[in-house]
C-alpha cells in the first residue's frame, strides 16, 4: 500500500516549496493555520485549490451541527476539491450525516481517542484524522493508539481512510507508517527537520574537509570544472 502525504499548512510558499519534492497529495488547514495567513480565509483556500492536484481539507468554525452545516455549503462551493473538516464531537457526527449526504467528503477531526471513532463508524466519512504529537503536550503519547484506530478502522469500514496528524518529528512519522495510515499530514517544519538531519549534514561535511586534503591535481576530473 502506498502513503499519500497531505501537506498541514495554509501557505503557498511551502506548498509550492515541498511539491517540488513529491511530497504534496494534497492539504489539510485549520482556522489557526489560516489565520497565521493574514489574508481572507476564502480567497487563501481557493488559491490552495489552484496549485494542488490533491484534496483540500477546509475546516468548520461552528460548534453547532446545523451551523456546522450551512458553513459547509459555504465552504463545498470554494472547489470540487474542498473537503470539509468536522469535529469528533457529537455536533459533529450529527452534522458529518448531513454533510455526508450533500455530497461532500469528509474529514473527522481533533481525535486523541480510538474509541471516539465508534461515533462515526456507520457513517461513509472519507477520512478520520488521529492526533499523535499534540498529547505530549500533556505528557502522554498517543503512538501504541495509532495501531489500534488503524484496526478499528480497517475492521469497522475500511472505505474510510485514517489520516495521521500532528507529526512532529521522525518517529510519529515512522509509526504512522507502520501503523498502516493510509495518509499522513505532515507540517512543513518537521519536513524541513526530517531533510536536515544533523548527522547528514556533519557526515557530508567531513566527507568534503578529507578530500580537500588532496591537492588539486589529485582531484582533477573527479571533480567538475567550475
Amino acid at each position: 500500500m502506498k502513503t499519500i502525504f497531505f501537506l498541514d499548512t495554509a501557505s503557498i510558499n511551502d506548498i509550492l516549496f515541498w511539491k517540488n519534492y513529491g511530497l504534496v497529495d494534497g492539504i489539510t488547514t485549520n482556522p489557526k493555520l489560516l489565520s497565521l495567513e493574514k489574508n481572507k480565509a476564502l480567497i487563501q483556500l481557493k488559491k490552495i485549490c489552484e496549485i494542488v492536484d490533491g484534496p483540500v481539507s477546509a475546516e468548520v468554525t461552528e460548534k453547532k451541527a446545523e451551523h456546522m452545516i450551512n458553513q459547509a455549503k459555504v465552504l463545498k462551493k470554494i472547489n470540487k476539491k474542498i473537503v470539509i473538516k468536522l469535529p469528533c464531537t457529537l455536533e459533529g457526527a450529527t452534522a458529518a450525516k448531513t454533510v455526508i449526504k450533500m455530497g461532500c467528503k469528509t474529514n473527522i477531526t481533533l481525535s486523541f481517542d480510538p474509541n471516539q471513532y465508534l461515533l462515526f463508524k456507520d457513517l461513509n466519512i472519507t477520512y478520520f484524522s488521529f492526533i499523535v504529537g499534540r498529547v505530549e503536550d500533556f505528557g502522554k503519547s498517543n503512538i501504541e493508539n495509532l495501531y489500534t484506530i488503524s484496526k478499528l478502522i480497517k475492521t469497522n469500514n475500511p472505505r474510510t481512510k485514517l489520516i495521521s496528524a500532528s507529526i512532529r518529528n521522525s518517529s510519529h512519522l515512522s509509526h504512522s507508517i507502520a501503523a498502516g495510515s493510509e495518509v499522513i499530514t505532515v507540517p512543513p517544519k518537521t519536513w524541513s527537520n526530517i531533510f536536515n538531519n544533523e548527522y547528514t549534514i556533519s557526515g557530508e561535511d567531513d566527507f568534503i574537509k578529507s578530500w580537500n586534503t588532496l591537492t588539486s591535481q589529485d582531484r582533477k576530473g573527479y571533480e567538475i570544472k567550475k
